[in-house]
């Protein structure tokens, strides 16, 4: 949803005022920020954002540290076996809290207990792009694309698992065809060989494929947003195409271990929701991903809510992270 500049400004005073003290041992401590995935993808540019923002408000050093793999699960264990002292968050997409626990029994975390929810930066949505080298430019030459080169119809993912693994098999039950998913590392590592005529696709956060799209190495066929974005006027959503099912936004999230104390929660509630809309944030303000800043209260509500929900949806058609 989007937050409007008074909404924004009343959000920020409110947390600022709920967390008037903070402790003085800030200065000697560095902020650790994990990620669980590549440099340079939507959740590495929001840990970022933040870091700048911590930085700041904590008076103190941070550095955000890159976890790759499994799905972003490295990272939440790392969150999990730090101290609960303030110093340690988790900047992860929502799917990491909501979608994982109820593909893996393993995850080596209890996402309702190990964790707490600071607050909730950008908002996003996922595309599907193709490569520039595959002859179709939509999805409906892509499907028959698929059916005369049924060896080369595949799709690749950030993890066996993910939410756009789920969706990209989605997404071929609802062309009628065939997809094989390829898991890798981080969506960065598949677009790279996506543009390179390695795979033929992709599903990923939108703002991860906008500039190879303008590029040319890659062609987005469609989005999962409600309408149509500004970036990509030319881009239909899938809403639009008749597969509404498949529209599906998610927020980028920051996280702390459990029993944290408070007023440290409160501020680094308050810097991350500073970082949704600053200069730190190119996915912003090139209008790739939504500002939708909300703090630990409302964190907590939607966390719950969402867990439901993803559970009931993975439930219902049967996912696993072996789903071909």
């Amino acid at each position: 949803m989007r937050i409007n500049r008074r909404h924004f400004t009343a959000r920020i005073l409110a947390a600022s005022a709920a967390a008037s003290v903070f402790p003085s041992h800030a200065q000697r401590n560095t902020v650790r920020l994990f990620v669980g995935f590549p440099p340079g993808g939507l959740p590495d540019q929001v840990a970022r954002a933040v870091a700048e923002h911590m930085r700041r408000a904590m008076d103190a050093p941070v550095v955000v540290e890159n976890r790759p793999g499994a799905n972003g699960r490295i990272a939440g264990q790392a969150v999990k076996a730090a101290a609960a002292d303030g110093f340690t968050y988790w900047v992860a997409p929502a799917s990491n809290i909501v979608h994982l626990p109820h593909i893996f029994s393993d995850l080596g975390y209890d996402v309702l207990t190990d964790f707490v929810p600071v607050a909730q930066v950008v908002e996003n949505d996922f595309a599907f792009a193709i490569s520039a080298k595959v002859p179709a430019t939509n999805l409906k030459e892509f499907a028959d694309w698929c059916r005369q080169n049924p060896d080369k119809a595949a799709f690749g993912s950030a993890g066996a698992g993910s939410v756009t693994h789920m969706f990209g098999l989605l997404m071929g039950k609802e062309l009628g065809v065939k997809l094989l998913h390829v898991p890798y590392k981080g969506s960065n590592l598949v677009l790279n060989d996506v543009a390179g005529g390695h795979l033929s696709g992709i599903v990923a956060v939108t703002s991860t494929l906008t500039q190879q799209h303008k590029a040319g190495t890659v062609r987005i066929l469609a989005t999962t947003s409600r309408t149509r974005s500004v970036v990509l006027p030319l881009v239909p959503t899938f809403a639009e195409l008749g597969m509404g099912q498949l529209t599906l936004n998610e927020g980028t999230w920051v996280l702390a271990r459990a029993g944290t104390p408070q007023t440290m929660i409160e501020k680094a509630s308050i810097a991350a929701m500073q970082a949704a809309g600053s200069r730190e944030l190119p996915a912003v303000i090139e209008g790739q991903t939504i500002a939708a800043p909300l703090g630990s209260i409302e964190m907590r509500r939607l966390l719950q809510s969402e867990f439901v929900r993803r559970g009931a949806m993975v439930k219902s058609i049967g996912f696993s992270a072996e789903s071909p």
